[in-house]
């Protein structure tokens, strides 16, 4: 993890990711904010941690995971879309839970890092703000609806294609694991689908 001075400012970052269109408010989150580097295998938040800060991806590659009743890691999600909020659901409920999953850095990754006060603090005083963090729930809602889907109602075969075509890049990186886990097959049944996938291509 490297805090050191970037070329990109926070203002710059948020202009890019999460435009407000209003200058003061901008520029008061951007004094609040700060661009962070993770390097691959860097843990953003683990789980049982309190999410102090909003994480929000500018670039890069990231894998949240949870435990299952078998205490095996299990791969929840990808994320590579810049102006994905990385967080989980218990940073929208406005108290300090443990959060019940982690997120990994799969490769070279940035990020702007907001504390979460600041986010409640603002949503006060601007009305933009407050729109701004139904938007980030619909988000997050919308994309977990669209994973669930695709998990519960495709043969193993057909996630997998979905899967390539959602993170193309994701499949050049993630380990058979970490993808088998995430889609819901057997780690073989995947090395099969990836060894037919790279005979056609």
């Amino acid at each position: 993890m490297d805090r050191g001075r970037d070329v990109m400012t926070t203002v710059e970052a948020i202009n890019a990711c999460i435009p407000l269109n209003n200058p003061e408010l901008t520029g008061q989150l951007g004094s609040l904010s700060e661009i962070v580097h993770y390097k691959k295998g860097d843990c953003i938040y683990d789980i049982g941690d309190i999410q102090k800060k909003v994480y929000v991806l500018i670039e890069g590659m990231l894998r949240c995971y949870f435990i299952d009743e078998s205490q095996t890691e299990m791969t929840d999600s990808f994320m590579t879309e810049k102006g994905m909020v990385a967080n989980s659901v218990e940073i929208f409920v406005g108290k300090e839970t443990p959060s019940v999953v982690g997120v990994e850095v799969l490769n070279e990754t940035t990020v702007l890092e907001i504390p979460v006060q600041a986010v409640f603090d603002l949503m006060q005083q601007y009305p933009r703000m407050a729109k701004l963090y139904v938007r980030c729930l619909h988000q997050a809602l919308e994309f977990q609806n669209e994973i669930n889907i695709k998990r519960l109602y495709l043969p193993g075969n057909k996630r997998y294609e979905w899967f390539c075509k959602k993170w193309p890049e994701v499949d050049q990186i993630a380990s058979n694991q970490q993808i088998a886990s995430f889609l819901g097959i057997r780690s073989e049944s995947l090395s099969r689908l990836r060894h037919q996938k790279r005979k056609h291509q």
